[in-house]
């Protein structure tokens, strides 16, 4: 009897579990997922009177949510682009910054890529270092879509280097529906890992070969911001904007390689193309070249056009570049934005002629948001610091003659050093180990650091010097303790001109967009989170995602109300 009374209440706990849960809506052939790299909340509002193509279409026709939020810190990109890849926080994904503090077997620490992957090579350039998503810990949309029907492709495009891999899963086992590719600043081309494929396809090659160096011909970026739209951002000329000297419209790659005629011989595309590559990526016909190879992949692989149903996944680089270099609102960031528009437009015009307007849906999101520099931040009579490596240097040296002067109990040094750090002007909150990893009520801040914590995989950031980004970390560096910092609000750091990677709402709010059947147009004010959209995705393709997933299936249909 005790028997049937616990079965009875189990089946009606399926029975209310299964009334909860969204009911799926029609199965999507392809399902469009673009990432934006420093796509702050504000801009879909900031510029909105300039928005007349790609954009304009998903705030009028599609879900917006306007105030979504990421939900870990530090706020670095290949955390955030993870963590939209796999509704993961980074402390279930394991990607917990964009490198991290190694102990070697001799005691020596170094500073470890997240990428970074010596077991495999770049195809086609056996110099440059090998790249996989090997440690990543979870599945991902990628790999939930693959898994759900033999013949679906999952495609993955990038123009940051490896953001690609991130998107592309970690499944092995079908080469031939294995497909991440972003753009080499080495070699101009997109490449792969030997971590997805062995060879390059025909597609690809043709497009590198044949389709690509169109693009590579334009050298002068101007803005193409109609006049009127122009005040939607503050004015060009800023001394503290790029390298203090071509901060105005247009750019060139003369002028951006070098600072004199003289110094301009050594860089024309001819004698160095390396140089030209290198400013080809950083500019916005790196963006045109990607979404090209998008087209070309849906044409290729026929993306949306049988019976399962397939990822496009794209993540955009420029905007993030664009900002570290010149700032949010930036004439330069506003172009960059505009042309955005037009070339999602091209897409989502391009999808509706060969898939079908009622058969795919497409996301947008964003890794993180970004703060306006700190020294239009001072120009406007508002508060902001420029965290200098002078400055850095003196707090790491602090720590230094502090655990070499040190002879109280090992299990207290940590603790020691976190509160020396925050005695400094620049330093908000300095965490240790066992706050990282405790379990009690926490506070916001705490918590999103929480959710980025990985025992042995300590980010020396934002504690940056230049010996630290070349990999060289001091064994008395405060990362080698488990220590995180947060710097002060409207703190940045000397390595741009605006930096992301804190906790603040300008870092970890980002818009999210969702247009496709069945899912019904408007403004939306519920909570929504960066974790959340890999399982909506999923929900929305009608395939089941992984229970590594900290995210939820947002209410995005009618039905699921």
């Amino acid at each position: 009897m005790q028997r049937r009374i616990v079965g009875w209440l189990a089946w009606v706990g399926v029975l209310t579990a299964t009334a909860c849960a969204p009911a799926p809506i029609e199965r999507p052939k392809l399902v469009v997922l673009i990432g934006i790299d420093q796509f702050r909340a504000d801009y879909l509002e900031r510029y909105d009177a300039a928005l007349t193509g790609g954009f304009r279409r998903l705030k009028d026709h599609g879900r917006y949510y306007p105030g979504a939020t990421v939900e870990h810190a530090p706020t670095l990109s290949y955390p955030g682009h993870t963590t939209l890849a796999t509704g993961s926080h980074p402390k279930t994904h394991g990607i917990t910054s964009n490198a991290w503090v190694e102990t070697l077997a001799d005691g020596r620490k170094r500073r470890v890529s997240a990428a970074r992957d010596p077991s495999v090579e770049i195809l086609g350039e056996p110099d440059s270092p090998g790249l996989s998503p090997r440690q990543i810990r979870v599945t991902g949309l990628a790999d939930w879509i693959r898994d759900a029907h033999r013949d679906a492709h999952a495609v993955a495009l990038s123009t940051g280097p490896a953001l690609a891999m991130l998107y592309g899963g970690k499944a092995l086992e079908h080469e031939a529906r294995n497909h991440a590719y972003w753009l080499s600043g080495s070699s101009g081309r997109f490449v792969t890992s030997s971590y997805h494929r062995t060879t390059y396809p025909d597609w690809v090659q043709r497009f590198n070969d044949e389709i690509l160096p169109r693009f590579q011909e334009q050298v002068e970026w101007t803005s193409t911001v109609p006049e009127t739209a122009r005040r939607l951002a503050r004015r060009d000329l800023a001394r503290y904007e790029g390298d203090g000297v071509h901060t105005t419209f247009p750019h060139r790659f003369e002028s951006d390689a070098a600072e004199d005629d003289r110094a301009r011989e050594r860089y024309p595309w001819e004698a160095d193309p390396g140089a030209f590559y290198t400013w080809f990526f950083n500019s916005p016909f790196a963006d045109e070249a990607l979404f090209a190879l998008a087209k070309e992949a849906v044409l290729a692989l026929q993306l949306g056009q049988d019976g399962a149903t397939d990822l496009l996944a794209i993540a955009i680089k420029s905007m993030d570049r664009i900002g570290h270099d010149y700032g949010p609102r930036s004439q330069e960031q506003l172009d960059i934005f505009v042309r955005l528009d037009r070339l999602l437009a091209g897409l989502l015009d391009f999808l509706d002629e060969t898939v079908g307007e009622d058969h795919y849906i497409v996301a947008v999101s964003a890794d993180h948001g970004a703060p306006n520099i700190v020294e239009y931040e001072l120009e406007q009579g508002r508060p902001g610091v420029r965290i200098t490596e002078e400055l850095i240097r003196e707090l790491v040296d602090h720590v230094d003659r502090l655990v070499t002067a040190y002879d109280g109990p090992a299990e207290q040094l940590a603790s020691r050093i976190a509160r020396e750090l925050e005695q400094f002007d620049i330093v908000a909150r300095a965490m240790t180990p066992d706050e990282l990893a405790g379990t009690e009520p926490a506070d916001d801040i705490l918590r999103y650091y929480r959710n980025s914590y990985v025992l042995g995989r300590s980010t020396p950031f934002p504690l940056w010097t230049r010996e630290v980004l070349m990999g060289q970390v001091a064994n008395t560096h405060p990362a080698n303790f488990g220590i995180v910092v947060e710097y002060v609000e409207q703190g940045q750091l000397w390595t741009a001109r605006s930096a992301h990677g804190t906790s603040y709402r300008y870092d970890r709010e980002v818009p999210i967009l969702l247009m496709g059947p069945g899912i019904p147009a408007g403004r939306v004010t519920e909570t929504a989170r960066t974790i959340d959209l890999a399982p909506t995705l999923a929900h929305l393709a009608g395939i089941p995602h992984a229970e590594t997933v900290d995210g939820r299936v947002l209410q995005v249909s009618n039905r699921d109300r």
